[in-house]
């Protein structure tokens, strides 16, 4: 088999894996060919992408940078270059680089949220609508598009009418995802609508409000229910609360040290 070929058939094999749920496999099997074969910048690429969508930044960008001197990045890598310049502080070749993504009209649209995400990361809202916009026109029963652009037009300000009409769509799609409820509630309670956003709250059933992680949302939603005397989701939303407010201190607390073991401590 050709190097050629064994670069090709690894990144099919880690493909493979990936798209079966083992993206610790397919990261691996990159790693051990490109132990091999360092200067294969298309396998650099792909595993850059495989962590990104794992939520190993770090390497990530790492990987990316490796890539970016041996092959073109192709647009899912250039979206992990761009999340790297974020995340590390360098803001204008990031919003440069976006920029150039958002005027493509070649940009795939099954990609759209990472470019959407990374563009409010950058506040630039009238670029993120833009995305939202085209997106929708190529996709329109996404319903995260829907919610995506209801969240930017908020933000710019917009007729709070026209957010709720993205809302109620997001929600006509996928009338399962208590996330759209919920900023249909505080919404409406922002117009005034305070009895009907109420309403539209109390829909909500306890497992889905102990699924919220939006701690914003949680304390909006706990002070609607404490106005309204809402013993009962009060309740529920204040033990939400107090769930990730534990969660929290625990993924920021170290582990404990290693306790010697009783021979240790009779040598000591």
């Amino acid at each position: 088999m050709t190097e050629q070929a064994t670069h090709q058939d690894a990144a099919r094999r880690a493909t493979e894996l990936f798209q079966r749920g083992f993206p610790r496999a397919a990261i691996d099997v990159l790693e051990a060919e490109l132990a091999r074969q360092p200067e294969e910048g298309a396998l650099w690429r792909l595993r850059a992408v495989l962590l990104q969508r794992e939520g190993r930044q770090a390497e990530a960008f790492d990987n990316i940078q490796r890539a970016l001197a041996l092959v073109p990045l192709g647009y899912e890598g250039l979206l992990v270059l761009a999340a790297g310049y974020i995340r590390h502080g360098h803001r204008a070749p990031a919003a440069s680089l976006l920029a150039d993504l958002t005027a493509d009209p070649e940009f795939p649209a099954e990609l759209w949220e990472s470019l959407y995400n990374g563009l409010c990361e950058l506040e630039r809202w009238q670029a993120a609508l833009a995305v939202c916009r085209r997106a929708g026109r190529q996709r329109p029963d996404d319903d995260a598009i829907c919610f995506a652009a209801a969240n930017t037009l908020a933000r710019l300000g917009r007729p709070p009418q026209l957010s709720l009409a993205m809302l109620r769509r997001a929600i006509g799609l996928n009338p399962a995802e208590p996330r759209y409820r919920v900023s249909l509630a505080m919404q409406l309670v922002r117009m005034g609508q305070i009895d009907e956003g109420y309403r539209t709250f109390s829909e909500l059933t306890r497992a889905e409000v102990e699924g919220i992680n939006c701690r914003c949302c949680l304390h909006k939603s706990l002070q609607l229910c404490i106005e309204r005397g809402d013993v009962v989701r009060s309740s529920w939303l204040a033990g939400r609360l107090a769930a990730l407010s534990l969660t929290r201190r625990q993924a920021s607390c170290p582990p404990p040290a290693d306790k010697p073991s009783s021979q240790q401590e009779e040598q000591q």
